[in-house]
This record gives structure tokens, sequence and C-alpha cells, in this order.
């Protein structure tokens, strides 16, 4: 233990001796290490903010097709079997707003139906008979980009080019920001209004199970009364978003392989190209009497302290390069939409089985590499290596 500590202590010695070379080959791998590091950090993120978010979501729902695009469907149309299986039917009346004070879509939900219950920041919830003024409850995000509070109002176009004014009365965050980002709620009447849907007719229908593993039998049976309908069920978008961050995330990936093969060819020649005074200094510690398994146990200590301190410092920037800075650039990759307003803030969130992935795709092959140098470095005859 002793030796193996005078040892870490020569080593650390050895890459104060030579910093600028060490700096500029650790930095290059800390780059690296952050840059597959967002990757992992940004596809996790995403990953944790999607299975919050399913939770509030219905086991079916229900679209009606016209020319392959979702149309509005009667928000009591009878598509859907009765029986002890469907526990209940909820039409909902959402969509989009573009509101050009703010250059963004906000998403508008009527009350009928919410995917879960909001807590609130500050504020109050909708009346459930208002007066006067139309209520709006307003995501945290959506209110931070109006700049309003709770007091405040809002005005939104319709498709009629009118002006419909809002009161703000409560602003409500929850745990998945996709259900609170940009939405805000009001009731079906105002929604309907905003949105130019006539009454008696909805976007789509929400439906709960009793038993959710009976929901491919539910959708069979649906399609069968509304032919042409689109019935999407939880579990299939469930499968579906973790194949496409996977697949997203494995595709980031590969297109860093070439910037990795380029690191580990640099480090191979760095590793291999030993200066004259690394020599002469190999050469006095044979001399002194140090032992060629010495030489290798200093020489692999130097390069495990260089890869430790690039890792983590490549750690650490991929978590500021997208917890806060929200990953510029590399966002738009994985999110697969247009720019999202109010921005996506990401929970930090990471799997350890990622960081064991980080480091057996980054750090492992650029220790392997330093093995055989170090083992040629070890076994140079002093009088070679002093002349």
């Amino acid at each position: 233990m002793k030796r193996q500590r005078a040892l870490l202590v020569f080593a650390l010695g050895s890459l104060r001796r030579r910093l600028g070379r060490q700096l500029a080959l650790g930095l290059a791998l800390g780059l690296v290490v952050g840059a597959y590091a967002s990757v992992l950090w940004l596809t996790d993120g995403l990953r944790a903010e999607w299975r919050a978010a399913i939770e509030g979501t219905p086991d079916l729902v229900v679209q009606r097709l016209v020319a392959g695009r979702p149309a509005l469907i009667d928000a009591d149309a009878d598509v859907v079997p009765t029986g002890p299986g469907v526990r209940s039917v909820r039409p909902r009346v959402w969509g989009y707003v573009f509101v050009e004070a703010i250059a963004a879509n906000a998403t508008v939900v009527g009350t009928t139906w919410r995917a879960v219950p909001p807590t609130l920041l500050e504020g109050q919830d909708l009346s459930a008979e208002p007066t006067g003024v139309p209520q709006a409850l307003l995501g945290a995000g959506l209110a931070e980009r109006f700049a309003v509070h709770v007091g405040d109002r809002i005005a939104l176009p319709d498709p009629q080019h009118e002006v419909v004014v809002l009161e703000v009365v409560g602003i409500f965050r929850t745990e998945s920001a996709l259900q609170s980002n940009d939405v805000l709620y009001t009731t079906d009447a105002v929604a309907r209004r905003l949105l130019g849907m006539p009454e008696g007719q909805a976007t789509d229908l929400a439906i709960e199970l009793a038993r959710p593993e009976e929901a491919a039998v539910v959708a069979a049976q649906i399609q069968e009364r509304l032919p042409g309908a689109r019935v999407l069920e939880r579990t299939a978008l469930v499968r579906t978003y973790e194949l496409t961050f996977d697949g997203r995330g494995g595709l980031l990936g590969a297109m860093l392989l070439p910037v990795l093969l380029a690191l580990l060819l640099i480090g191979w020649e760095r590793f291999t190209g030993l200066s004259p005074a690394e020599r002469r200094e190999i050469g006095v510690l044979k001399t002194i009497g140090w032992e060629t398994r010495d030489v290798l146990a200093a020489r692999l200590w130097e390069s495990l302290l260089l890869c430790l301190g690039a890792t983590w410092f490549g750690v650490v920037l991929a978590y500021v390069y997208v917890f806060v800075l929200s990953a510029p650039g590399l966002s738009g990759a994985l999110f697969g939409w247009s720019t999202l307003h109010p921005p996506l803030d990401l929970r930090p969130t990471l799997d350890p089985s990622a960081l064991v992935m980080l480091f057996g795709i980054v750090v492992v092959p650029f220790l392997g590499l330093s093995i055989v140098p170090a083992w040629r470095a070890a076994t140079l005859d002093p009088s070679e290596a002093m002349r």
C-alpha cells in the first residue's frame, strides 16, 4: 500500500512536470467525454419527462380521421362499447393557438379533461361557474413567457380574428413540464371559441379502462364501430417513444465515433512517443533501483489520473450544457419537433448504467492504449535510455 501511495505521488509530480502536454490531451479527452455525456444526459432527461407525462395519459385515445388527418369528432359519439371494462369516456377539447405577442403556440385545454391534477404555485383553480371575464389557469412557463401574474389579463385571438380577454386566476406546475410548460386551462366553452370548435364537437375521446391490458380488444371494437378511426394505445405510445429516444441517442453517439477514434489516435501517438527527457527519467529511475513493475505502475497511475480528471471535467461540462444552457444545437436533434416555446427545462437525471457505458466507450479504450507504451517504457535498458 505504501509503495502504491509513493507511485501515485510520483505520477502526480510527473503530470506537473509535463503540465502543458497533459492539459492539452486531458482537455481533448474531456471534450469527447462531455459530448457523449451530453447525449446521455439529454436522452435520459427526455425519457424521464416522457415517463412522468405518460402517467396522465388515457388508456385509449380515439381520433376521427379525414383525408388522413385528425378531424373533430362528435362529443357524444357512440363508438365505445359499453361494459365493465370501460371505466369512463370523456371528450377532450384542446388545440393550439398561435400568439403573435410571444411568437409561439399556446396549448389551450378545456377543463372537462386534465392529464394530471395541477399544483398551484399562486392563485386559485378555475371557478366551477365563472362570471364576468373568462378565467384562465396558466402553466408556469407560459406565465413567464407572457410576463403575467395572478389578477392580470391576457388577450388571445380566435379564428374570427376577434380578441378574447382572459383573466389569470392561477399559475400551476406539474411533475412533467410537457404537461404544463405551454398549457392554458380554461372552460370548454371558452376553449371552443378560441379554437373555432362548434358546440357538441371534440378534439378526441379519452377512454379509461378498468383493465389496461384489454386495450387492444377494446380498440378493435372501436374501429369496427367507426371505420377509419385512429385509436392510440398508451402502451404502444410508451414503446414508440422509448424506441425513438434510444434510436436517436444511439445515432448521435455513432456520429461522435470519428471524434473518439481521432482522440485515440492522438493518445496513441502521445503515449508511444517518449521525449528525451522522459527517456532519461526512466533510465535514472531504473539505475537507482526501480523495477520494471514500478515504472509500469507509475505510468499507468499517470494515465489513470489524467483519465479521471478529464472524465469529471467532461461530465460537469455536459451537465452545464444540458441543464443550464438547455443543450443548444443538440436538443433539436433529439426533440424531433420545431423549437418549443417556452423552452423545456429538463430535470437532472442519469441512469448509473449510462455512466458505466460512458466509461466503457471512452475511458477504457483510452486507458487500454497506454498499457503497451507504458510496458515499452518500463522495459527500456537504463544505459540506452540515459545515452
